[in-house]
């Protein structure tokens, strides 16, 4: 067996391996990424289909977060900021949405009287001056304790599936207050050329540039672990050549069950597992639509808080020409699902989606044609757990590290959370060792 020798080896190449990654590069670490598929960004990416650009994840992105990372490594990514960054539709009327301030904008847009948005925000205001409401009442149950109102309730199912893939009435009221917390400082946000697939191209490209290796077509069949301590990889290129690479830490992408899969259950106590095995993935459906003009009279990303299903639609090519053939226009309509557990009935569960389409955008039949549906679940859900249930970035097997948005802090979701997480990672073995494998 070939064998091989690296500082850090990262598995998998989304966003939070990508992450780690170049941040590891970037303080003179030798990295090695290793993908299992042809193709890097995993649910931060895109993929070509009839001639259109396609996400396979996230999309929206925020100046603060990710545009950040790409200033401290030196990667180039061309942000295109949104402004207002959303609108949303309540009572037939759009209303533009600032980040700032935005939940008490769209409340008071959706209110009955003045009496109902004074105790829901003096509520709010209190949850995220004081102290968050329990983990143990959804975000749906809180709300409903000082209004029932279900505009007000379908913007925050807006926001909840936009991020995490789940409901409202799945969603802790203590997790949403800690996101609207931790995501405070964020006020800039916007689109790029090929989605999020723009800004893993952009980190892959700076751990390539300073000396990083990246190995497509690459699994990770065993991750090699001594006394307790990770210590390599035996990956398999090309499904052909066995290589087994010894690091002094290893960063998994791919998520924790993968983690515990490549190491053995054997090395894990029984807690660990049982929190293994009760992961759930959260869900979401995309319908994508193509048309000769833009379905949104130019807008870029509306909110439906009433409707059926689809929560958000986003019409790429206003500011994003180049994923769609010349002439052409692209709409991804996002949809959550009766229930994030399953099982499904995809069948109705396009349909009420196609209902929605067809009420809210005017001569959909006519002027639109659905190019592609397609629904992300289990391990390749909109997060590989739910929001609430996050995984300590640092495993029980010493100098293995989860790299991934199932292990985030509390509060962070999403695309946000995959950085964070990679930033964690990288933060600690840096502050552990110093390149080449020497403890600090």
């Amino acid at each position: 067996m070939k064998q091989a020798k690296y500082d850090v080896v990262v598995i998998g190449a989304g966003l939070g391996g990508l992450t780690a990654g170049a941040l590891l590069v970037t303080a003179g670490f030798k990295v090695l990424v290793a993908e299992k598929v042809s193709f890097i960004g995993g649910r931060c990416g895109n993929v070509e289909y009839k001639g259109f650009h396609l996400p396979t994840g996230a999309i929206w992105l925020s100046d603060e977060v990710h545009g950040e990372l790409c200033r401290e490594v030196g990667a180039q990514l061309d942000l295109r900021i949104i402004d207002p960054p959303y609108y949303f539709r309540i009572g037939g009327k759009d209303y533009p949405a600032p980040i700032a301030g935005i939940f008490r904008t769209m409340f008071g847009k959706a209110s009955k009287d003045e009496g109902e948005i004074v105790r829901v925000m003096k509520a709010f205001k209190r949850g995220i001056a004081w102290q968050e409401p329990s983990m143990n009442l959804s975000v749906y149950d809180w709300l409903m304790q000082y209004a029932d109102n279900q505009t007000m309730a379908g913007i925050i199912r807006a926001f909840v599936a936009m991020d995490t893939g789940l409901n409202h009435f799945e969603l802790p009221a203590g997790e949403f207050f800690r996101f609207v917390k931790e995501t405070s400082f964020v006020k800039k946000g916007g689109l790029c050329a090929y989605g999020g697939g723009s800004l893993t191209a952009a980190l892959a490209k700076v751990i390539k540039d300073k000396g990083g290796d990246i190995w497509l077509r690459c699994a990770a069949k065993e991750i090699i672990v001594r006394d307790g301590v990770a210590v390599g990889v035996r990956l398999r290129r090309d499904d052909i050549e066995d290589i087994e690479v010894s690091a002094t830490a290893i960063a998994c992408n791919a998520g924790p069950k993968t983690a515990v899969e490549a190491v053995g259950r054997q090395h894990f106590d029984s807690g660990y597992l049982k929190d293994i095995d009760n992961i759930k993935g959260a869900p979401q459906m995309i319908i994508y639509v193509e048309s000769d003009e833009s379905l949104t009279g130019g807008k870029t990303m509306f909110m439906w808080p009433e409707a059926r299903r689809v929560f958000c639609c986003l019409d790429y090519t206003g500011i994003c020409p180049e994923v769609t053939p010349p002439g052409k226009f692209l709409l991804e309509a996002c949809s959550y699902l009766t229930h994030s557990e399953g099982p499904y009935d995809m069948k109705s569960e396009v349909e009420l989606s196609m209902m929605d389409l067809r009420e809210n955008i005017e001569d959909f039949d006519k002027r639109a044609r659905v190019l592609k549906v397609l629904c992300y679940h289990n391990q390749y859900g909109l997060m590989r757990v739910w929001a609430g249930q996050p995984f300590e970035f640092k495993t029980p097997i010493e100098n293995l590290y989860l790299s991934c948005d199932s292990a985030a802090p509390h509060g962070w979701w999403g695309s946000s959370a995959a950085v964070k997480s990679g930033r964690l990672t990288a933060e600690e073995i840096t502050r552990r060792f110093k390149p080449s494998g020497t403890k600090v």
